[in-house]
């Protein structure tokens, strides 16, 4: 256990894990959510605010920048023939390719992943659009898919593995997403 001012800082890979307070630690619950990309510390006297902690991956308190790739290798990307289409397409590391994970929106170019009209039906297009904050542009990630926060359904690839739409909840391998 190593010690950076008030808080014991625990080193694991993934989990969430109790740290003692250290001697000279006045804060005496200390929590360590910690996991592959981020790091986030809370105080146990927090638990009532605990669940918005317990679902890091769902509002994380960082961001993430870069590919998001799909079960089969391609990328998302923000089509330059249509500039507001998201589909999926070979890997070329442009701009139109760097998504950021925020706190519950994903952006590409400045504009939010968005469920096109607010559609909450399967095969609603998914669309990148001016932030606005509604629903229909919040998302969480849980394992390797990514809901919306609008109606709980996938992110999903169409069966030609282009474009984009929101889909039933399935497991299947058109809703799996790596970054």
């Amino acid at each position: 256990m190593k010690t950076l001012g008030l808080f014991s800082i625990i080193g694991l890979l993934s989990g969430c894990v109790y740290a003692p307070p250290a001697v000279d630690n006045p804060i005496e619950d200390t929590v360590v959510i910690q996991s592959e990309h981020h790091h986030m510390i809370y105080h146990e006297s927090d638990k009532y605010d605990r669940d918005k902690y317990d679902r890091n991956d769902r509002y994380p308190h960082y961001h993430y920048t870069g590919e998001i790739r799909t079960y089969w290798g391609k990328c998302l990307d923000q089509s330059r023939s249509n500039y507001k289409g998201i589909i999926s397409y070979r890997c070329h590391g442009g701009d139109n390719q760097r998504f950021t994970f925020y706190r519950d929106s994903i952006r590409v170019n400045g504009q939010c992943l968005d469920v096109g009209s607010e559609n909450k039906f399967d095969g609603a297009r998914i669309i990148a659009y001016r932030c606005h904050g509604g629903k229909n542009q919040r998302w969480f990630r849980q394992g390797h898919q990514i809901r919306s926060e609008m109606n709980g359904k996938c992110l999903e690839v169409g069966r030609d593995r282009n474009k984009l739409t929101l889909q039933q909840c399935d497991g299947s391998r058109s809703q799996q997403f790596f970054y």
